[in-house]
């Protein structure tokens, strides 16, 4: 009867819905691995989901162990729903019941008593635990944040490092690029160092003819000073003047002075028999119809020529003297300076001579003296200049003898500016042989003292 009216807690039952529960949480919270990134953040949504229920549950057991702790204590009182027929008893009869009852179930509250406060000890010991797994989830969330941002740093490394591996690989092509330069380079220099090498060799043995040679025309016995006596070079230039000493005055002292200074050193007649080898590159059909210029023509030698071979032509100089002189003698002759002579004139020519003049111009004014002829010319007229070879020796020696020479002039340079100027077929030829006595050089261009570089306007 009391059993009836005071129900017992049923510990087994009440475990084995604890141990229900427990494995229910347990299956609901299983993690699954996945990928760094995405570990720590399922893990920690589940592990939130399962210190929730572990809550709940642990609150619920909560409610069960009070309503149990409050049901084990003895009985002190008789139960109301008892005071009923046919159980209304005395109050003696009552007490001795409770006594009764109390004493007979003494082992069974003792146990449930013990049962409960494990009960409550195991909740306590289950809250400390979901405690520490939420500091454990916190720590876990920094923790995967961390590597997060490891992960995204590696990702980033990776990257550069692909970078710095496609530039790597940039730079060995670079340097194998170089390489190979390097060894087109080392190889086309030592060709040429060979060349050079074969040159010097070649260089080595002319001065070794040379020397040879000089051996064998080596003047011996001369006198310690040596004392030339020869005539008056101003008087004998003015026996071969055709102007009287007493008309000298009426004349410019520039152009005197160089009219007489030609006498003593350039021979007319001889300037004149080796000019005649350039009226062969004159196109006579052309000189039937356009007159020849003969651009610094001096004292007319090679004009002379020209008249003589039925060569219609024009002669310019800037010595007046000398076109006076000329003018007399029945020549189309003009006293002008060369370039402003061309830039003026309309007439178109067959052919142009500069014949020793480009020694006295400078650079400039040969760039423009041939761009001005090329204008001048019709087609296939020919240009003709002569100047002192600056490969002889013997020439060189004689260069500054004429105060108005500017400086010798390669003839490799003039050809060049030939051609630069649009001039086509340019040849270079040699005159005037030194003194046979100076022909001491192997080289043959070395023995003369002049050359000609000839071309012509082609279109």
């Amino acid at each position: 009867m009391s059993e009836a009216n005071n129900p017992e807690i049923d510990v087994d039952k009440l475990m084995q819905k604890i141990r229900e529960e427990v494995a229910k949480l347990k299956k609901d919270s299983k993690i699954q691995l996945v990928s760094t990134p995405k570990l720590f953040s399922s893990l920690s949504i589940k592990t939130n989901n399962y210190t929730s229920a572990m809550n709940a549950n642990l609150n619920y057991m909560e409610g069960l162990l009070k309503n149990a702790e409050s049901r084990a204590v003895s009985r002190t009182k008789w139960p109301d729903n008892l005071n009923r027929f046919p159980f209304n008893f005395s109050k003696g009869i009552q007490k001795l019941a409770l006594k009764i009852l109390n004493f007979i179930f003494k082992d069974q509250r003792e146990v449930n008593f013990n049962v409960i406060n494990a009960l409550k000890e195991s909740v306590a010991l289950n809250r400390q635990l979901i405690r520490q797994v939420e500091t454990l989830r916190s720590q876990l969330d920094q923790e995967s944040h961390h590597l997060a941002a490891i992960d995204t740093r590696i990702q980033e490394l990776c990257e550069r490092f692909g970078t710095v591996d496609s530039n790597i690989q940039g730079i060995d092509f670079t340097f194998n690029n170089i390489d190979t330069c390097i060894s087109n380079r080392l190889t086309l220099i030592q060709e040429r160092l060979d060349t050079v090498d074969n040159r010097v060799k070649g260089i080595d043995e002319r001065v070794d003819a040379v020397d040879e040679l000089l051996s064998t025309k080596k003047v011996h016995n001369l006198p310690e000073f040596l004392e030339v006596t020869e005539e008056s070079y101003i008087n004998l230039a003015i026996a071969l003047s055709k102007i009287p000493t007493e008309e000298h005055y009426k004349h410019d002292k520039k152009d005197l002075f160089y009219y007489l200074f030609e006498n003593v050193f350039y021979q007319s007649e001889i300037v004149k028999e080796k000019q005649k080898f350039y009226l062969s590159f004159i196109n006579k059909d052309l000189s039937v119809s356009y007159p020849f210029l003969d651009a610094g023509c001096g004292r007319g030698e090679f004009l002379q020529n020209l008249t003589e071979s039925n060569i219609k032509c024009v002669g310019i100089d800037l010595n007046q003297l000398e076109i006076e002189t000329l003018k007399k003698c029945g020549f189309n002759v003009h006293n002008a300076e060369i370039l402003n002579f061309l830039e003026n004139t309309s007439e178109r020519y067959c052919g142009i001579s500069a014949l020793q003049v480009a020694e006295h111009l400078s650079i400039e004014d040969i760039h423009r003296f041939l761009i001005l002829a090329f204008e001048k010319l019709v087609t296939d007229g020919v240009i003709i200049i002569e100047t002192v070879n600056p490969h002889s020796l013997y020439a060189l020696s004689n260069f500054y003898q004429d105060s108005t020479h500017v400086k010798p002039l390669p003839p490799e340079m003039l050809k060049f500016l030939l051609e630069w100027h649009g001039f086509k077929a340019v040849k270079i030829i040699y005159s005037s042989l030194i003194p046979e006595s100076a022909r001491i050089f192997p080289e043959q261009r070395m023995n003369y003292q002049d050359y000609a570089v000839v071309g012509y306007k082609k279109l």
